[in-house]
């Protein structure tokens, strides 16, 4: 959507905002919303099937702005809707209470004054978000577009009623990068890591990882993004792509590739005619990655929050950070000392790649005590019950509130 759409747009929700100042909210009523309303995972999609399963006394809505994912959802025998549909901004604007993981634009942004939006967010950060992000940050660049757009329009910022943190450590840096745009922080734990405590479900690719499992080890490569997708990341695997298959098969090593939302895309550009090698599409595991995870059984990553959430696993993790000086130049810089809080072995390279993979599939594991020390400072909830605990903090809310 152009500037002048968008702006239209806008103009066009202003009743509606207005109306959901005064509108009376349903405290029975949750919405909830991921990924700029483009996917059905992250922590709000383990929070909205908690619900729906556990919690009679609630009615959760999924909302979305894709059609695919709308499909997925109601198959899956849940109520959803178009977020600009009638029935989505009728829900939207009774909810009492809204679930995010990426930010408000997860939601229907004209229907928020007067709720709570509770900020489940997408992980433990490692990069630096929000305000501490300097580098490619946009709540820090105040162009006259922005000054004019928040002053005219109070529905398109950040503001959340509470974000949730995993520990103490990780509500020091929320406090810091949502400062002014949460009132504030709970210590909960992330409802998508109760999935490394609970049976798998299964599905058409879970089996077809199992009976992988029966002949092989199975890998898992998440890099992060480069510059919110903006640069394609096929390009950093399409000449290496045969070598590491080779490498792969040599190992009884399946290799699967799942990229970040942002190059979904690029997936496209590699061949997928590998033996060892799994391109994994959001199509093939419903658009959740949640849902495979706990079948791994070794990730490879580079600076994506995902490996703090893999050591609710206690498996092998191997960090591949082969342009780290410059993703720090031009991308992001981090909370932390990489070296420091990564506990795993470290790649700079393809052969040095090959040569900690080799370690692991003939079943070294040098890094089980650091692994523990990591997980236990950024995760105080290692119970599988996170779901659990976000519905009776938010009932114990209604309560107080009475």
């Amino acid at each position: 959507m152009n500037k002048i759409k968008k702006i239209m747009h806008y103009i066009l929700n202003i009743p509606v905002w207005m109306l959901s100042i005064v509108v009376k909210r349903n405290k029975r009523l949750w919405v909830f919303g991921a990924w700029f309303g483009k996917k059905y995972g992250d922590n709000s999609k383990y929070l909205f099937e908690y619900v729906n399963k556990n919690c009679p006394d609630i009615k959760a809505i999924w909302l979305t702005k894709d059609d695919k994912t709308l499909k997925l959802v109601r198959q899956k025998g849940y109520e959803a809707y178009n977020t600009y549909s009638f029935m989505g901004y009728w829900h939207s604007l009774f909810a009492a209470f809204e679930f995010v993981s990426t930010g408000y634009t997860d939601i229907n942004i004209f229907t928020t004054a007067n709720m709570k939006i509770i900020n489940l967010w997408h992980g433990i950060p490692l990069k630096k978000i929000m305000k501490d992000d300097d580098i490619t940050g946009q709540l820090n660049k105040k162009t006259l577009y922005t000054k004019l757009k928040k002053f005219f329009f109070p529905f398109v910022h950040d503001r959340y009623y509470s974000t949730i943190a995993t520990s103490e450590d990780v509500v020091k840096i929320y406090q810091s990068a949502f400062q002014g745009l949460t009132e504030r922080f709970d210590l909960i734990g992330q409802p998508r890591c109760d999935t490394f405590y609970l049976s798998i479900v299964e599905t058409p690719f879970t089996e077809k990882l199992k009976k992988i499992k029966e002949k092989n080890k199975l890998a898992i490569y998440m890099p992060t993004h480069r510059r919110e997708g903006k640069i394609d990341f096929s390009k950093f695997m399409i000449d290496e792509l045969d070598t590491l298959n080779n490498k792969m098969k040599e190992l009884n090593t399946t290799l699967l590739v799942k990229l970040h939302f942002y190059h979904q895309k690029d997936i496209d550009n590699l061949r997928n005619e590998y033996s060892n090698i799994i391109f994994v599409r959001d199509s093939d595991i419903e658009q959740d990655i949640y849902s495979i995870l706990p079948l791994t059984d070794f990730l490879i990553t580079d600076y994506s929050s995902i490996f703090f959430d893999y050591l609710h696993a206690n498996k092998p993790i191997i960090f591949f950070a082969f342009d780290k000086e410059d993703y720090l130049k031009n991308d992001r810089a981090f909370y932390f000392d990489y070296e420091e809080v990564t506990p795993g072995a470290k790649a700079y390279n393809w052969n040095e790649l090959y040569e900690k993979i080799a370690l692991i599939a003939n079943g070294i594991d040098n890094h089980v005590d650091e692994r523990k020390k990591i997980r236990d400072k950024f995760n105080k909830y290692q119970d599988g019950r996170n779901c659990e605990r976000v519905v009776e903090w938010i009932k114990s809310l209604d309560k107080k509130e009475k």
